[in-house]
């Protein structure tokens, strides 16, 4: 019995030794998940405060504009651009009321061009964007299609890096014009744009129109082999000469 209460007590001792030894790393572990959640919190805290900030210097330097001072502010930036133009653009085909307008405008493109701009457009990767993809690339202008951008989503334009000028729909919708803007000149505001620009222009799932021409005659005619030229080019409201080049003979 005595042998017996012996061997127990030394059991539990040698369970408490261990036991303290084991809450050590424990203790620890605890402790540096203490200041991982502590360092978030903090860090979650700066972030909020600087998104804060960013908004409030937004909202003091933009400018809110109608839909016609939006595009005659458009036509403007053409005009007094110095060195590039980049702009993220629904690129829909324009309605008879918008005709004039995009004329406008790509007029201004081509003559910026001229000057020796470099202008860039982001339009959305839909097949009737390709109508005023034609139109930029016609005049000059660098032209790319991107599946990530949403037609009835804000469009930008940004000017030699130190403005950018946004246009917003007044909902959502698959169509829906511009219907009021902002002009900020702001070399910070605008390089938040520049580096969403910049990550589509890159991307490998952005196409020139070329690229994505092809891609859209390819799967014409593999869905109907006997489509022809004129069929093809009026879907699409561009030229029979382009799909001609590409797809042959019809």
């Amino acid at each position: 019995m005595l042998f017996n209460e012996s061997l127990r007590r030394r059991c539990v001792l040698l369970l408490q030794v261990e036991f303290s030894t084991l809450q050590i790393p424990l203790l620890l572990v605890e402790f540096v998940l203490l200041l991982t959640t502590v360092s978030l919190l903090v860090l979650n805290r700066k972030e909020q405060k600087s998104r804060e900030k960013m908004m409030s210097h937004f909202a003091s330097v933009a400018d809110v504009i109608t839909r016609q001072e939006y595009f005659v502010a458009v036509i403007d930036a053409y005009r007094r651009a110095e060195k590039r133009l980049s702009g993220s653009v629904t690129g829909s085909p324009p309605t008879r009321e918008e005709g004039g307008v995009i004329q406008e405008i790509v007029d201004a493109v081509s003559d910026s061009v001229k000057r020796g701009v470099e202008v860039r457009f982001l339009l959305p990767l839909v097949p009737d964007r390709l109508q005023m993809g034609k139109r930029y690339k016609a005049v000059g202008a660098t032209v790319r299609f991107h599946p990530a951008l949403v037609i009835s989503d804000a469009r930008y334009m940004l000017v030699d890096d130190k403005m950018v000028l946004v246009g917003v729909p007044e909902r959502k919708g698959k169509n829906e014009p511009t219907r009021k803007g902002y002009a900020i000149p702001s070399e910070s505001v605008t390089y938040l744009f520049k580096v969403e620009f910049e990550s589509y222009w890159s991307s490998a799932e952005a196409r020139s129109y070329d690229q994505y021409l092809t891609e859209l005659v390819t799967q014409a005619r593999t869905a109907n082999p006997s489509i022809s030229v004129d069929l093809i080019a009026d879907n699409l409201g561009i030229d029979k000469g382009d799909v001609g080049v590409l797809s042959g003979p019809s």
